[in-house]
């Protein structure tokens, strides 16, 4: 008897971050004729991102940056774990989503005979896909400047960065208990949250009475309470939450954006017109989200405001010159269409299946035998 077609299965390998996983999520959906897996570390929140609409696996990997005499012995251990994993799943490739969390399955993969993707969607590669891009076949770019710091011989694509469907979602203001009629500032400091753009927008906020316009604050778990008292205290009308799990209806109801920008913030804004003032992570040593921006800010679609300029002068005119300048918005607006790509994720899957070729076209057929 002839079992029906198996879809070849593509281990996408990563995670921790938001900015990791929902490009990942984004070309999974557009991997039509494959079954994607999520191979997740099983702390970090990915789980719940992912929400079962793929099938999941756990993978414990170690940071390079804890321990680094014991890493070597640890990441040894975590690929034959990660050995295991993808024999059982009969895996056909491996995609890596960057950071430390894909390393161990990247290495699986290879010594296992796997093809290898990688997705980079900062403006320059991190020290994951600097490591694993002399194994993989092929890299989805999301920025031209990433291109740089690859080998030369491997097939690379500029695609952007993948796009996930929920930022399209609809928004109502009321939702999130602000007012339908003032100009909203969205800010946000990442999965994470940003405890020192926090405080510079508590800061900010004060040289800001009298002003009619409401704000929306994604303080990250470790901030907010602190930040909503500061709210309170100072009388700031809007909304501080820890996280912003569905970010598309968040974006529906703002004006502007303020924020960090982590690839898929910028790429995300630029796709909806949003204007935006991006405060780059100052710690990165090779500025990586500077660089991010770069190319909207080029474009009059954002600006870019370092963490240390951001003093309470700054944000005022921030306020003044952008949310309550509705010329000055529109404008921005319209820029974003030059740098926006909105179809990244369909482009960087295609790039994928192109890349690993036969690994993914070939029928495999399952025989069974009986009566």
């Amino acid at each position: 008897m002839i079992a029906p077609l198996k879809r070849p299965v593509v281990v996408f390998a990563g995670g921790g971050t938001g900015g990791h996983l929902y490009p990942g999520l984004a070309v999974a959906r557009a991997l039509h004729g494959h079954e994607p897996v999520f191979l997740i570390p099983p702390d970090r929140g990915d789980a719940a991102r992912v929400n079962g609409e793929f099938r999941v696996a756990a993978l414990r990997a170690p940071r390079p940056d804890r321990s680094r005499l014991l890493y070597p012995v640890r990441l040894a251990a975590a690929v034959a774990r990660a050995r295991g994993i993808l024999g059982d799943l009969r895996a056909s490739a491996v995609v890596g989503l960057g950071g430390y969390a894909s390393v161990p399955a990247a290495l699986a993969g290879r010594s296992l005979g796997l093809p290898l993707y990688l997705m980079q969607c900062d403006a320059v590669a991190g020290r994951a896909t600097r490591l694993l891009a002399r194994f993989a076949q092929g890299v989805g770019l999301g920025s031209a400047r990433a291109r740089d710091t690859l080998p030369a011989r491997i097939s690379w694509r500029v695609t952007g960065t993948p796009l996930r469907r929920e930022m399209h979602a609809k928004g109502d203001r009321r939702e999130f208990g602000l007012a339908l009629s003032l100009p909203t500032l969205l800010i946000l400091g990442g999965s994470q949250g940003a405890t020192g753009l926090n405080t510079r927008v508590i800061e900010g906020l004060r040289e800001c009475k009298g002003r009619d316009f409401q704000v929306l604050h994604g303080a990250g778990p470790k901030d907010a309470a602190r930040v909503e008292a500061a709210y309170g205290e100072l009388g700031i009308r809007g909304r501080v939450v820890d996280f912003i799990p569905e970010i598309g209806r968040a974006y529906a109801v703002a004006d502007m954006v303020l924020g960090r920008a982590g690839a898929s913030t910028v790429a995300e804004c630029s796709a909806l017109g949003l204007p935006a003032v991006y405060v780059p992570y100052p710690f990165h040593k090779d500025r990586q989200q500077t660089w991010n921006a770069l190319d909207a800010a080029r474009a009059g679609a954002a600006r870019i405001v370092e963490e240390k300029d951001l003093s309470p002068a700054a944000f005022r005119a921030i306020v003044d010159g952008i949310l309550l300048d509705d010329a000055e918005r529109r404008a921005m607006s319209l820029s974003a269409a030059g740098v926006a790509r909105p179809d990244a994720a369909r482009d960087m899957a295609a790039h994928l299946i192109e890349t690993f070729g036969p690994a993914l076209s070939e029928a495999r057929w399952h025989a069974e035998l009986g009566g």
